[in-house]
């Protein structure tokens, strides 16, 4: 019988079987233990993402902004985002862009240089602030600059077709011109074409650094207004959506054509039907309706900044001033107690009221510096709409709701 080989006594030998069993047993142990590890890993990530989704939902309950596009109230649905219920949009054309319209909301919230008074230094308003694109009218806006030979050789066919319109349109039809590209002074350049361009209320120029305005209007590709040529025109219905644009010189035939599509936009202001299109309510259109001024739902292209409320502050009791005595009336003598008496058989005086001295309201510029706002005077600070400056019962001009008595 042959000897066994090396090789043999390896394997026979038990106590290197048992220690490559042991061997296995640790590699197997420290695969679990690997596997136990990244398990325990991946749900303390999950965990830390749940607890941060928890945080959020907390914060906006603190805030009362509760996300809550999915909840159903037990009758109806509850509409959170604003854009739900606004109408569908037209993509942007040369000509008649479409019956609903292309909105423009970013340029609203973007604020130029506006010229009211050319000897008066300009002022910074936001593009659709309601004295730029006051509600319920038709805006033809146009983008012009000085050294723009086109620009120049359209402008009279603009004033020609107002003053043609001027009794069919009335103030319902804006002309709104913005001057960019243009390091020249707005205030000299309105000046020197006035004579050719139609009456505006507020003339306005972009002459930021990085021009806001162009880089708004150029926006994404599918609905750029401004795609790097002037003269460009464009008009604003009344739910401030563009109707109607072109991007070159104006001919003869595409006056035609605005002239056309103006009267059908100027029709449907006075339409009073149930659905009409300028009796829709959504944030963006130009009217500051419902909560739009609250903070869970404002709607700054419509309403402007939200104004903050600061804390009461108690107002100190301060002990009534005695003025001092004026002179009795003729007449009349002066008591021990300090007031006047009629002399016997004197003829009785009436008090005669002291005129007030002149009010600055009624002018017809807003002065903020002298206390008038919409609260005080209305007739020269426009009030928020849908309010309006009418005369109530004692005559006094007050910010009322349109149509009521």
């Amino acid at each position: 019988m042959s000897e066994p080989t090396r090789l043999d006594l390896k394997d026979t030998d038990p106590a290197r079987a048992k220690a490559r069993l042991y061997v296995r047993w640790a590699v197997v142990n420290v695969m679990l233990t690997t596997l136990a590890c990244g398990l325990a890993m991946l749900i303390w990530l999950k965990e830390g993402e749940v607890r941060r989704q928890l945080a959020r939902v907390l914060q906006r309950e603190k805030q009362g902004c509760v996300d809550t596009t999915r909840v159903l109230d037990s009758k109806t649905a509850l509409i959170v985002d604003p854009e739900e219920v606004a109408p569908p949009q037209d993509q942007p054309r040369s000509g008649y862009v479409g019956k609903f319209g292309t909105q423009i909301s970013p340029a609203m919230l973007v604020k130029l240089e506006a010229i009211r008074d050319p000897s008066k230094p300009a002022v910074e308003v936001r593009f659709g602030a309601q004295e730029v694109l006051p509600s319920q009218a038709v805006h033809v806006v146009n983008l012009w600059a000085t050294w723009c030979g086109p620009c120049k050789a359209e402008m009279p066919d603009f004033k020609a077709m107002f003053a043609r319109k001027a009794e069919t349109w009335s103030d319902a039809v804006k002309f709104v011109p913005v001057q960019l590209k243009d390091n020249t002074d707005p205030r000299k350049s309105y000046q020197d074409f006035a004579d050719v361009m139609p009456y505006a209320a507020v003339k306005l120029a972009d002459r930021s650094y990085d021009e806001k305005f162009v880089k708004v209007l150029e926006g994404e590709q599918a609905r750029q207004l401004f795609r790097g040529n002037l003269p460009v025109t464009f008009v604003l219905d009344c739910n401030r959506r563009v109707r109607w644009a072109k991007f070159e010189q104006l001919t003869e035939a595409d006056f035609e054509d605005l002239e056309k599509h103006l009267d059908q936009l100027h029709a449907e202001l006075s339409d009073d039907s149930p659905d009409a299109w300028c009796k829709k309510s959504w944030p963006g259109n130009g009217r500051c309706e419902g909560k739009e001024n609250t903070a869970a739902h404002h709607s700054p292209e419509d309403c402007g900044e939200l104004k903050k409320r600061g804390p009461a502050v108690e107002s100190p009791v301060l002990p009534p001033v005695e003025a001092p005595a004026d002179a009795c009336p003729p007449g009349q003598f002066r008591a021990g107690d300090g007031r006047c008496s009629r002399l016997k058989g004197a003829p009785v005086t009436t008090k005669v009221e002291k005129p007030q001295g002149p009010k600055t309201c009624g002018n017809g510029v807003c002065e903020p510096a002298r206390g008038e706002s919409s609260q005080t005077c209305c007739q020269d600070c426009p009030c928020d709409a849908p309010l309006v400056c009418k005369p109530d019962a004692s005559d006094r001009h007050t910010c009322q709701a349109k149509g009521l008595k």
